[in-house]
């Protein structure tokens, strides 16, 4: 049996600060599947059933996950990326994931290292045995009621007004306002003042989160809306310069040029996931 399956959240509060839940299963005990995830500005939190998770001392963006039939359920938290990361599966999985709007984590949970920018197996959203209720959902309608129940059951609302005025500014399609003029004029605050509320709430600068963002729109424009489009003419549409500077973006966000970037990547499931599948 193989399944993947993306699907929302079902309660409006929940969906402000949730982009999706997937499900991913394989019950083979031959299963191997290693991909590679690229840069995004969202967060998430893997459930496994019955695994171990340890990281590459050499790679430390590498992470490798093990089935072992005692083990207790894990929970892996996965700050914003500004890397590419490798994930390694090795035996069955039985992988539930929440995927976060930007600011979503922190209504949640506190105390998380957002600076920290490799993922962390030694954390906790839910109970033992409330991770354990979520794998005896026998289908994605209970799934998903109970993932919201015990979503809303650890909500306590976290804002901060310049950081998400700010995020507005970033995900609109046609702002090209320097980071400096919406600090200053937009906000009326120091960029030095929202470098450190970014790190504060995001774990990461508005420099690099306004290029991941920029890199994302253009993703998204050539994977599902203007497919057929030169990289100069998508390159326009997401506010790079030119075509030499997204393939420059491109490059040091994924260590590959464009080309190589969409002909070895492809989408999972149906939301904006998009892996290297590698095993």
């Amino acid at each position: 049996m193989r399944i993947f399956k993306t699907f929302k959240p079902k309660r409006g509060l929940l969906r402000k600060y949730v982009s999706y839940y997937y499900l991913d299963i394989a019950d083979k005990e031959s299963y191997f599947n290693e991909y590679i995830c690229y840069p995004h500005y969202n967060t998430t939190v893997s459930l496994y059933k019955c695994h171990l998770a340890t990281l590459d001392g050499n790679h430390p963006q590498h992470s490798v996950v093990e089935y072992h039939e005692q083990a207790p359920p894990l929970q892996i938290f996965t700050p914003l990326r500004e890397v590419p990361l490798k994930v390694s599966q090795k035996g069955p999985i039985h992988k539930i994931a929440i995927v976060f709007e930007p600011l979503g984590i922190n209504q949640f949970t506190k105390g998380i290292d957002l600076a920290n920018k490799l993922i962390s197996p030694d954390f906790q959203l839910f109970k033992l045995h409330e991770v354990g209720s979520l794998f005896e959902q026998q289908t994605s309608e209970q799934l998903t009621d109970q993932l919201d129940r015990l979503l809303l059951a650890n909500f306590s609302l976290v804002e901060n007004d310049y950081v998400s005025e700010a995020l507005q500014y970033f995900h609109l399609p046609d702002n090209d306002l320097l980071i400096d003029e919406i600090a200053e004029r937009k906000l009326g605050i120091s960029r030095k003042q929202l470098n450190r509320l970014f790190k504060q709430y995001l774990g990461t600068s508005p420099q690099k989160y306004r290029s991941i963002v920029r890199f994302r729109q253009l993703m998204d424009y050539k994977l599902r809306k203007e497919g057929q489009q030169s990289y100069t003419s998508l390159s326009h549409q997401a506010h790079y310069t030119d075509q030499s500077h997204f393939i420059k973006a491109c490059k040091q966000l994924t260590g590959l040029t464009p080309s190589q970037f969409f002909k070895d990547g492809k989408i999972i499931g149906s939301e904006d996931i998009f892996w290297k599948l590698m095993g």
